[in-house]
């Protein structure tokens, strides 16, 4: 029985170099200053990419902002209007709040206007 590697190797111009891969994405990390890539072993080899967010304690965030990331947590999603009735905040501060959240790496944001949905990244 052919291994999967040595198949792809002798496809013409479907692999350059065995082993080459792995240097080249760890450099490339590296060359981002993101942390370099982690490899596991279950039954196949599985790479995580971490992006370096930047931690936000909690302690930085209001408590409307960490309620914010909760509801989402729950629901998989918040738009402002949904954030100010939980909170009690105007739209222009429930707007701020989860703009602050985008900013800081720990939402993402979807959608235009009212159509603007908030999700966790």
């Amino acid at each position: 029985m052919i291994d999967q590697a040595s198949f792809l190797r002798d496809l013409p111009g479907y692999m350059e170099r065995i082993g080459s891969g792995i240097r080249f994405m760890i450099r490339e990390m590296e060359g981002l200053g993101l942390p370099a890539p982690e490899f596991t072993e279950h039954f196949d080899v599985v790479v995580t990419f971490r992006n370096g967010g930047k931690v936000v304690e909690p302690e930085a965030l209001n408590a409307r902002q960490r309620k914010a990331l909760e509801l989402v947590r729950v629901s998989g999603s918040i738009n402002t209007s949904a954030y100010c009735a939980a909170t009690g905040a105007s739209p222009s501060t429930g707007l701020r709040d989860l703009t602050e959240l985008v900013e800081q790496g720990l939402l993402v944001a979807r959608g235009k206007r009212r159509a603007k949905r908030f999700y966790l990244p």
